[in-house]
């Protein structure tokens, strides 16, 4: 018996952990902390916008710093946020969308230390994404966002609302938003202590025709080509097109009768724009559908 246990462990070794990718703006050490004014009690987001990196496109974790001076975490709910922004224009106003949000009271106030909150099942951004937290705030009273004044201020953002929630696919209707680098609005400019931890995306291999229909891309990301592949249950027509973000098909590498089984073509991107495209597989009336993000 133990002969066997040490033959399965010699021949079967655990699977190593991914490499983790960490997005921050600050340094690890905020020296300031802000909130809202003492005439009104917003709801309030703030966070950091980020572009992707092939290290880390599926987002694992969001790490806030709070800072001490936040009596309401006693008794509300933090939401944290994260959104992707397939434009990758910097601003989270517009064209942004919610992957996830994941409520929590945190434990870890003061200081430079992080509350963390583990997003799972993973979530796949693309070229960039915003992450952040929300809650409901006394003014005057709370400032709960820990800010590293030495950091890079035009990437961190915050909001006012009565209700974040309400607003939070199109930030533009919030009444009150700004970039911290806005001197009008923002005393102490800098970053805030908000972080995303990522993990390579990891490609799974072909399923074995009998599981059903299949669709995979590799490289994805891609800049110049990748290698498209279908797996068919049974022989059937199929049709592999890609569409843009606004729905305009830009074309269609695979169309007509084939066998079960692999079948693999490739998509050379050519002119596309940087951007997130969609492939979309329809066979025997089921579809399949990827996501494949072009980079420059």
């Amino acid at each position: 018996m133990r002969l066997a246990l040490l033959l399965s462990i010699a021949f079967f070794p655990p699977a190593p952990a991914l490499a983790q990718h960490v997005y921050a703006y600050d340094d690890g050490a905020g020296n300031t902390n802000i909130g809202p004014p003492s005439t009104f009690d917003p709801d309030m987001l703030w966070g950091n916008y980020f572009f992707s990196d092939p290290a880390g496109q599926e987002i694992t974790e969001i790490a806030v710093a709070f800072g001490p001076t936040f009596p309401s975490a006693a008794t509300e709910v933090v939401t944290f946020w994260l959104l992707d922004d397939p434009d990758g224009d910097a601003d989270p106003r517009t064209n942004a969308s919610v992957l996830r949000s994941v409520d929590a009271m945190p434990d870890t106030l003061g200081g430079n230390a992080f509350f963390r909150v583990p997003i799972d099942p993973p979530a796949g951004v693309s070229g960039a994404f915003f992450v952040g937290a929300s809650v409901f705030l006394q003014g005057g009273e709370d400032r709960p966002a820990r800010v590293d004044t030495d950091g890079r201020a035009d990437r961190s953002w915050f909001f006012y609302a009565p209700d974040i929630a309400a607003v939070i696919d199109s930030l533009a209707g919030a009444p009150f938003g700004t970039r911290m680098d806005d001197q009008a609005n923002v005393p102490f400019p800098g970053a805030f202590m908000v972080r995303a931890t990522g993990q390579p995306v990891v490609a799974a291999g072909p399923a074995a025709p009998a599981t059903g229909l299949v669709l995979a891309a590799a490289p994805n990301p891609v800049s110049t080509a990748t290698t498209l592949t279908v797996v068919l249950p049974a022989a059937a027509e199929a049709t592999l097109r890609l569409y843009d973000v606004l729905g305009r098909e830009v074309a269609v590498p695979l169309a007509g009768a084939l066998p079960a089984g692999h079948h693999t073509t490739r998509w050379h991107v050519g002119a596309a724009a940087p951007g997130v495209y969609v492939a979309r597989l329809e066979s025997g009336g089921d579809v399949r559908t990827l996501r494949i993000v072009v980079t420059r």
